[in-house]
């Protein structure tokens, strides 16, 4: 605001200003990108976590809510008459078959249901026994093109060929691996299982948004009761209302954080540019003072520098974020929370900018026309040496250039080491992790494959009975046969388990798991108190206490305790035994989740008069592994009662969940660095820049060229080395510490290694950085005559 009073030079602070922006590109550049490349990370990585939480919530909505298992068509089509159903999805999953030594899943669905699986098509879906749909790399495998309406031969196992119209393409992507999948019509279900081909119903219901799991779990078991379908038959699938109950505010803040630890990285290097730039200019704010330039003016002049730079920056980054943001995760992107993000972090990546200048600004101000002429670039007592005679040479001319301008040369190291302390600290989580351990300690104690009864292994099968299967001993004796025939199959263990319910000290549970005596050796290992020895605990009727999951559950029990269980038996029936808790364990390393009970396998084989058997494990010759995979998913193929885990699944899993946090942090860590390398850049440069007329003059009384390139190097070596220090010594230290917290709070599958490879990668980018840096100064120094150096103006 100008008062009446007073003479209005905003016109003259923009031309001064329009001029200063003019004359300094090269800090314009480093600023700009500096704004620019914080904006499109800040922008990216917000609309990657909102994508994300977006892409479920989609992918959420057109899941199921309900599935009746298992139904008669009559009964299906009853749900159709329901107004409180949106739509029905029909499944059954008919056999499978190897063609051209890949395995074939041959399946009925429905329109709807292959939209709830995100499973596209074009064409039509078969309505006679002769008609189907298939993947496009599945003709491609037998030879044919994707023309519909084509009559394509499929052979199968038996030696027989069977001719199918082609009505329809399935656009999925699997055929890569080996499986592909092919869609049959209800026609040939009923052709070839008549009434024993019972469908699957996916029921999803109108307002599933706004309904609780326990209305929809009334709304299920109401509406069997009145279709008479069993509860058996009656599953809610939770995965739905868990998701949709999910909170991810501490996913948000996590990628929030990652985005303000990159905006501190870009505002350190944005302060240092601004920093440098004020201070080479502090005589010619000087002179503008001597001349009646305001306080006030001077710092309206350098915050319109920082206001004009971010507007060219900012709008650049959030573009470019914007259009890495989509790429990343092109399925959760939403209009609306695109430009909320594009509005809120263009006003943060400003205040930012605007705090980072804030120093320099005042700094600008402050400066008094007499304190600008004596003004030297180079502040800071000197320590004044008693020897007369000293020895100049190329390392003590670096050593002491870097001595006079400690506060440049120290931010400049700072900011290389927070790069590589982040860089060592986060690479050797990494590399300190064991996949193989954590999938050994978590599933597979033993072999390399787990073929389990389908109950309790998903939200979908959470509702089916483990007993009920093992009364019909899928996993018999002849079954253990089949498995062992297979070549390259060395051996099988069984694990017990039964979902039979407890009582102790008027706590209860349910799933006890029962061990043999080959498993009696590591519970030795944990035990805590009492006793673990098989033979102990037959005689008297003993039990085990796991000790960690009991606490996890809030199960108290101890020696002499009693521990009432009732058993389901082969007949139905509900059978109670009583057993007394004889030993204590602390944990258990056991193929499956784990329980809080355990006792004698034998005990539960005879209460219940079935075999317990939940779990097989398949121990493998490991050059064998795929050709093992091949032949025990051909024999489970078709029985949707049996799944199939294998150890390589387990490590990718485990590994991968890892690598999402930590690789993510990583690109953080890689980030900072880059920052500092364009700190390091704008500081050398800006540096050689001021002091071209010292360097004429130190030639012109005897520095001979190659004496000046040792000089300039020996500087930038000093930066190295000291960044490299600081890296390596509290880079290690904190890695260290990081592996062992991680190891005693959240996860034991942490073994510390170094992280060699990339600590050598780090260092050799930054000497390729500073040997570029020098090869410019030098070549700069080629283009300008000695006269022209010593003339230069500073």
């Amino acid at each position: 605001m100008t008062w009446p009073f007073e003479n209005d030079t905003s016109a003259i602070v923009k031309r001064i200003s329009n001029r200063s922006i003019s004359a300094n590109r090269k800090r314009n550049i480093f600023i700009v990108l500096t704004i620019a490349l914080a904006s499109a990370l800040l922008s990216a990585i917000v609309l990657y976590g909102f994508g994300v939480m977006q892409e479920t919530q989609n992918r959420n909505q057109k899941t199921a809510q309900i599935m009746y298992h298992a139904i008669s068509e009559q009964q299906g089509q009853e749900l159709y008459k329901q107004e409180e159903i949106a739509w029905v999805g029909e499944f059954f999953n008919a056999f499978s078959e190897q063609v051209n030594h890949s395995t074939v899943n041959f399946t009925y669905a429905n329109a709807d249901m292959l939209k709830s699986q995100s499973m596209p098509y074009s064409g039509d879906l078969p309505a006679s026994e002769n008609e189907i749909v298939v993947q496009e790399s599945f003709l491609d495998s037998l030879g044919y093109s994707n023309e519909l309406g084509q009559t394509i031969q499929i052979p199968f196992s038996d030696g027989t060929t069977h001719d199918f119209k082609l009505t329809g393409i399935l656009d999925v992507k699997t055929g890569d691996i080996g499986r592909y999948t092919a869609i049959i019509s209800k026609e040939l279900v009923r052709q070839q299982y008549g009434d024993e081909g019972m469908i699957d119903y996916y029921i999803g219901l109108k307002g599933a948004q706004n309904m609780s799991e326990e209305e929809a779990t009334n709304y299920a078991n109401t509406l069997a009761q009145e279709l008479e379908i069993s509860d058996d038959s009656v599953i809610v699938r939770s995965t739905y209302f868990n998701l949709k109950d999910e909170n991810h505010g501490s996913d948000m803040l996590f990628y929030f954080l990652i985005g303000f630890v990159t905006f501190i990285g870009s505002g350190i290097v944005i302060y240092s540019i601004f920093y440098i730039s004020v201070a080479s200019s502090i005589r010619n704010y000087g002179q503008l003072r001597t001349i009646g330039t305001t306080k006030r003016q001077i710092k309206k002049m350098v915050y319109r520098e920082g206001k004009l730079l971010a507007a060219i920056a900012i709008p650049i980054g959030l573009v470019i974020g914007n259009v890495i943001g989509y790429f990343l995760i092109p399925a959760g992107w939403y209009w609306l929370t695109t430009l909320c993000v594009t509005a809120g972090v263009g006003l943060f990546a400003f205040i930012i900018v605007m705090i980072a200048i804030h120093t320099p600004v005042k700094r600008a101000a402050a400066v008094s026309p007499l304190e600008a002429l004596r003004y030297s670039d180079y502040q800071g007592k000197m320590k004044e040496s008693s020897v007369l005679h000293r020895k100049i040479t190329p390392a003590s001319l670096a050593k002491m250039n870097l001595s006079r301008q400690k506060a440049k040369s120290t931010l400049t190291i700072l900011s290389l080491s927070l790069g590589g302390v982040l860089v060592v600290l986060i690479s050797t989580m990494l590399v300190s992790y064991d996949g193989v351990a954590e999938a050994r300690g978590r599933a597979f104690p033993v072999g390399e494959f787990n073929i389990q009864l389908n109950a309790n292994q998903s939200w979908d099968t959470a509702g089916i009975s483990l007993s009920g299967l093992q009364q019909k001993n899928f996993l018999n004796a002849d079954f253990v046969n089949a498995v062992e025939s297979i070549d390259g199959v060395t051996g099988i263990k069984r694990w017990y388990y039964t979902d039979a319910e407890y009582r102790v000290n008027g706590n209860s549970g349910k799933w006890i798991q029962g061990f043999c005596r080959d498993e009696q050796q590591n519970l030795e290992k944990e035990r805590i108190a009492g006793t673990t020895d098989y033979d102990e605990l037959v005689a008297g009727n003993g039990i085990v206490l796991l000790q960690e999951r009991a606490d996890f559950y809030d199960i108290e029990a101890a020696l002499g305790d009693t521990v009432e269980v009732d058993y389901k038996t082969e007949s139905g029936q509900i059978r109670s035994k009583t057993y007394t808790v004889m030993g204590i364990v602390n944990e258990y390393s056991y193929s499956g989740f784990s329980k809080c009970f355990a006792l004698p396998e034998q005990f539960m084989n005879e209460a219940t008069g079935i075999d317990c058997t939940g779990t097989i494990s398949v121990i493998t010759d490991m050059e064998k592994y795929d050709t093992v995979e091949a032949a025990l998913n051909q024999l489970i193929d078709g029985n949707s009662d049996l799944v199939m885990e294998t150890i390589k699944e387990s490590i990718t899993y485990y590994s991968g969940l890892q690598q999402l946090s930590f690789g993510v942090l990583l690109i953080v860590a890689v980030i900072v660095v880059c920052f500092s390398l364009i700190n390091l850049v704008n500081t050398t440069i800006t540096n050689f820049l001021s002091r071209r007329q010292e360097i004429g003059m130190l030639q012109a009384i005897g520095l001979s060229k190659k004496q000046l390139i040792k000089m300039l190097c020996y500087e930038g070596l000093m930066y190295s080395v000291f960044a490299t220090l600081v890296t390596l010594v509290l880079g290690t230290g904190l890695g260290f510490l990081s592996v062992q917290v991680v190891v005693k709070t959240m996860n034991p599958y942490f073994h510390y290694s170094f992280p060699w490879l990339i600590v050598l990668i780090y260092l050799a980018i930054l000497l390729i950085v500073q040997f570029t840096l020098i090869s410019y100064t030098t070549g700069n120094l080629k283009k300008q005559s000695l006269v022209e150096q010593i003339r230069t103006m500073e």
